[in-house]
């Protein structure tokens, strides 16, 4: 391809031959059938940068200079993050946060897109322009108040952002822009014991309701395996056909928040799954199978809060307490923590000892109404 290194002017790109670039100003124009197209290009450190900014089309020559030189002025900034020397830039907590979700989503962490809102909705507009350590108690404090005074925002919210920002400590102290954590702040003390179930006769009209074909058609296979198993609610979108093994009664989960698993099914569900497969004649795809750019149904909370409104429920649930529901009636029965891990996909049993005030309450309550005073 034919170059030149002539000042780029408007008047050079209108004489360009298709084939041919031409640099300037930290920037590349390449004439093609289409137009122009505009790549950053520049040399740092030794190293070579091509990025392409846009098409003539969408960009001018001033607009693309621009975008050029900022892309530069990026690209020294960051390779100053990382220098060896004492003109290393000290970051700033928009920028750790940057590389840090360019980490995750390269290295596939988990939970990118809830981490991602929880540091654009709440917490880069409140520290993001303070130096990541220059954050103190009395910030973060701050940083609390603001949340909670704000209209819905719970307990909870505040200790998952609270958690996100320790994790970006972490980070920065593994990358080197600090020595230690620069706060210290304590989480909020959830109150777990206090978590809600979906009592069994609410669970029976919810189910009656799904089955009266007033609802989503696949409403009722929903609450099925939400109930039977306490399934996880993407995980119970993302099911495939080709992964339910119906002869041992399970469902592979190729990708799941506690890693990949063979879920077990209630016989109860593997039946009505049949059924189904038999109704609409197929078996492979997803089994919440939609026209949606993933290809399955994307969440069902819309459709829950609907059929809970619909039943008259004094509250109005989330798919997820069909979860707490399951573990709670596990916990309850005496099942022990393996059992209920493998029909949960709980890793640990951490989050299960949340529940264990329940273990025993049968028996304590036996043991209580055992006594008489009159017969002792």
């Amino acid at each position: 391809m034919p170059k030149t290194s002539n000042k780029l002017t408007a008047s050079i790109l209108k004489s360009m031959k298709i084939g041919q670039s031409v640099y300037g100003s930290n920037l590349r124009a390449t004439k093609n059938k289409y137009g122009t197209t505009f790549y950053a290009s520049f040399t740092l450190n030794g190293k070579r940068y091509q990025e392409k900014i846009a098409n003539s089309g969408k960009i001018n020559l001033s607009e693309a200079i621009q975008a050029a030189n900022l892309l530069r002025t990026q690209k020294e900034r960051d390779l100053n993050l990382y220098a060896k020397n004492q003109n290393r830039t000290e970051p700033f907590l928009n920028e750790v946060a940057s590389i840090y979700l360019k980490h995750l989503e390269i290295h596939q962490g988990k939970n990118l897109k809830k981490k991602e809102q929880h540091l654009r909705i709440h917490i880069l507009p409140y520290l993001g322009q303070y130096k990541i350590k220059d954050l103190h108690n009395g910030l973060i404090n701050g940083f609390r108040a603001n949340l909670l005074s704000k209209k819905g925002i719970s307990h909870s919210t505040v200790n998952r952002n609270l958690s996100m920002l320790n994790h970006l400590c972490k980070f920065a102290i593994e990358e080197g822009f600090i020595s230690s954590a620069p706060f210290k702040v304590k989480q909020y003390q959830e109150d777990y014991h206090g978590r809600d179930r979906i009592w069994p006769n609410e669970k029976m009209k919810l189910f009656e309701a799904a089955k009266n074909g007033k609802h989503h058609p696949m409403l009722y296979l929903f609450l099925l395996i939400g109930f039977g198993t306490g399934m996880r609610h993407k995980e119970i979108l993302t099911m495939k056909w080709e992964a339910i093994n119906w002869r041992n009664e399970t469902v592979f989960l190729p990708v799941a928040k506690s890693g990949k698993r063979h879920q077990p099914l209630p016989s109860l569900v593997i039946k009505e799954l049949q059924s189904i497969s038999k109704t609409i004649g197929k078996n492979e795809g997803y089994v919440f199978a939609a026209d949606t750019k993933t290809g399955h149904i994307n969440d069902f909370s819309r459709q829950f809060k609907k059929l809970c409104d619909s039943c008259g429920l004094e509250r109005i649930y989330t798919p997820h307490f069909m979860r707490h529901t399951k573990v709670t009636e596990l916990v309850e029965a005496g099942y022990p923590d393996n059992i209920i891990k493998e029909i949960t996909g709980h890793r640990t049993s951490v989050m299960i000892a949340h529940y264990s005030h329940l273990r025993g309450s049968s028996a304590v309550k036996s043991a209580l109404d055992a006594w008489n005073p009159l017969t002792s």
